[in-house]
């Protein structure tokens, strides 16, 4: 008897092994100019993979992760998409990095109804069409670009600011960034002295600095990209006394700034909102940090988090639903209540859109650290 248990459970075990695995597909970008990004996206993907696969997958089959490269072009994307869904048959997709074809691949999804989650494409343009009257089968689960505008302003008036300048560099996502927090500002109240969109190149931030000043603002809100090494030079030689916020690279701040200007306290007045960040004390972000540097010898970005935590969405919905059809998932996506290692759920509102919390970070000893949660 206690032999025929023995090969009935081997048995049962080696079917599990054997069984079709459950797929997720993911179109990312993973070849040209920004192809570090989706590869960020992937060592993410597979870091949750390989963690569930090792405590049994879900429904007692394994997870395998099924990528089209869309190299961040229209369409390149689509039909990589509807390789996804036509012929891998994959019932849920993670995507698309790029916003264009994050964009341009709503309707394929929409019209397969295979629910898409929207992991790293920031752009609020993903929240209003969703669910409720719009495209059910879009989840966005990365903080939009309002969500990032209102909570800056909520730290603001926390701190008691009543005006601000912006000044913004020549790029699509640092100008959606500055007109959500231009509209998050101005319905909070708060003065908007002035708005500096910077050229691509020739910039004399000595002059950029004083204008700004002319105004008094309360703060200086900065959206930089390639600017940023040009600007904290000049914050520097310009004596650092005036308050600074935004979405900022404080590591490449800390970087362009000498090292006794950093010392004594010269970047203290600077603050930057994140949505992740490896300052983020919290255990369960700490270990999933470490594991991805074991694993990979690099440090993970919001993007590999974000695809990382979308996975485990994705086998918690399909986990709940008791079936990996893209139908089950859906309904399933729809009444998540997964935690975030951030804090806060993956609870998605009427527009399928989830909202973990956003963190203030400033220097402290020369490196990022978080002093404000929302």
């Amino acid at each position: 008897m206690r032999l025929a248990l023995a090969l009935a459970a081997a048995f049962t075990i080696s079917a599990a092994q054997a069984a079709e695995p459950i797929k997720i597909g993911i179109t990312t970008v993973l070849s040209g100019p920004t192809a570090d990004r989706g590869q960020s996206e992937q060592y993410g993907a597979q870091r949750a993979i390989d963690e569930i696969n090792a405590q049994g997958g879900v429904l007692g089959r394994r997870l395998e992760a099924y990528y089209a490269d869309n190299a961040c072009k229209l369409d390149i994307g689509i039909a990589g998409t509807k390789r996804l869904i036509e012929q891998v048959k994959a019932p849920v997709l993670i995507g698309a990095l790029c916003t264009p074809v994050t964009r341009a691949i709503l309707p394929v999804v929409a019209e397969a109804k295979v629910p898409l989650i929207i992991a790293t494409s920031a752009g609020h343009e993903f929240v209003d069409p969703a669910g409720v009257g719009g495209n059910d089968f879009m989840f966005k689960t990365i903080p939009s670009d309002v969500d990032i505008a209102r909570g800056q302003v909520k730290y603001l008036a926390a701190q008691h600011v009543k005006s601000i300048a912006m000044i913004t560099d020549d790029g699509g996502f640092q100008k959606a960034n500055a007109e959500a927090l231009a509209d998050a500002a101005k319905a909070a109240g708060i003065t908007i002295t002035t708005q500096e969109n910077l050229p691509a190149s020739g910039i004399d931030f000595a002059a950029l600095i004083q204008k700004v000043q002319e105004g008094h603002p309360d703060a200086v809100m900065l959206n930089l990209g390639g600017s940023t090494a040009g600007f904290f030079k000049a914050y520097e030689a310009a004596g650092g006394k005036f308050t600074v916020s935004g979405r900022i690279d404080l590591g490449g701040a800390a970087v362009a700034v000498s090292p006794t200007f950093r010392d004594v306290g010269g970047l203290a007045n600077v603050t930057s909102i994140a949505v992740f960040s490896t300052a983020f004390d919290k255990p369960k972000v700490q270990d999933f940090i470490k594991s991805y540097r074991d694993h990979t010898g690099l440090t993970p970005t919001q993007r590999s988090f974000f695809v990382y935590e979308a996975v485990y969405l994705a086998a918690d919905a399909i986990s709940r639903a008791g079936a990996d059809t893209p139908a089950a998932i859906q309904k399933a996506l729809k009444t998540s209540k997964m935690e975030s290692r951030l804090g806060g759920t993956y609870a998605p509102d009427d527009h399928n859109h989830s909202h973990t919390p956003l963190f203030i970070l400033g220097l402290k000893d020369g490196k990022p650290a978080v002093i404000a949660t929302e």
